[in-house]
């Protein structure tokens, strides 16, 4: 048996066997879900940050736009 024969069959075992529902729930509530938990908490600082530096961002466009209107209209 030569070693590409071997890899070739596991690969068909782990493929099987991770097409069974059992497995995928498995993977999902086991290992997908905690460490996408973690992610997000590592995360969430970073996300409320962003959020606020893009609200700024909006505000100061129209605090520019409407200083700028009133500079027009004085003239």
């Amino acid at each position: 048996m030569s070693f590409n024969t071997v890899v070739t069959k596991i690969l068909h075992s782990m493929k099987e066997e991770l097409e069974k529902e059992e497995t995928i729930q498995s993977l999902r509530e086991d290992i997908i879900k905690p460490v996408v938990e973690q992610i997000f908490l590592i995360m969430y600082p970073y996300f409320i940050g962003m959020g606020c530096v893009f609200i700024m961002i909006i505000v100061t466009i129209f605090i520019i736009l409407f200083l700028n209107i009133k500079i027009c209209y004085q003239k």
